[in-house]
């Protein structure tokens, strides 16, 4: 069973904005599965939603995922709202802040604003660097080293700039530090001569289900490094309490 899962995830990431078309035999031999099994396992896909047939023995995404990612985004904190305070922030501080999560394989935009146009912009839904991100940087920190360890010999560490964190010792250093001080910064790793200072969204047990980053050239956010820190950690915080309204507390008995 945890084999079917698995081999059922590792299809589902095929399917990207850049390939969002696949037949069965091409995910056969990008996967090393018998056809037989991947036939099996994008047909029930397509039973469920989640993938739909286009013709002959080719899929695309079903648009049942549409309505799974309303749902995430309706029963978590992250809402129309938090669009619209993270476009304001951003407006206000001329900087780019983004929310991003762990999904289990990277860091994943979940929203994402910048007051000038020239920016980088980050599609939500689309993952992230992590280990030369503040965001990748502070969610990967949670996790257990060996979890790491396990990521950086998948993907490596691929240098976006020439500040880029490409030593595994190094990274280890830094998301010791990130979790000790609940705060994880980058400088010039993404993109040279900007910085970002990112923090966690936590839950009421402290555990951190995403977190908050702002981004700035790296000038403006040194000299403003605690105003930044300070304003971020407040609207992480804000957005877990403004959540759910008081006198609508779910509960599960």
């Amino acid at each position: 069973m945890l084999n079917t899962i698995d081999r059922t995830g590792k299809v589902l990431d095929l399917f990207t904005a850049e390939t969002p078309e696949w037949g069965v035999t091409a995910v056969a031999a990008r996967l090393q599965l018998p056809k037989s099994t991947t036939f099996d396992i994008m047909s029930s896909l397509a039973a469920i939603g989640l993938l739909q047939q286009t013709s002959g023995d080719r899929y695309r995404l079903g648009w049942r995922v549409l309505l799974f990612s309303r749902r995430l985004m309706s029963s978590s904190c992250f809402n129309a709202n938090t669009n619209r305070r993270v476009a304001a922030l951003s407006h206000h501080l001329s900087a780019v802040v983004t929310i991003g999560a762990w999904d289990g394989q990277g860091v994943v935009c979940i929203t994402n604003a910048s007051a000038d146009r020239t920016d980088p912009i980050v599609t939500r839904g689309v993952h992230i660097s992590a280990h030369t991100s503040a965001l990748g940087k502070f969610l990967m920190a949670q996790l257990p080293w060996s979890t790491v360890e396990e990521l950086v010999d998948h993907t490596g560490l691929p240098r976006l700039t020439e500040n880029s964190v490409v030593d595994v010792n190094i990274l280890h250093t830094q998301l010791i530090s990130a979790r000790r001080d609940d705060v994880a910064i980058e400088h010039g790793e993404t993109i040279l001569d900007q910085s970002c200072i990112a923090v966690g969204i936590h839950q009421r047990d402290r555990r951190a289900i995403a977190a908050l980053s702002i981004s700035a050239p790296t000038e403006r956010l040194l000299g403003r490094r605690e105003e930044y820190l300070r304003i971020a950690r407040r609207t992480a915080r804000s957005l877990v309490q403004n959540a759910v309204p008081p006198h609508r507390t779910l509960r599960v008995d």
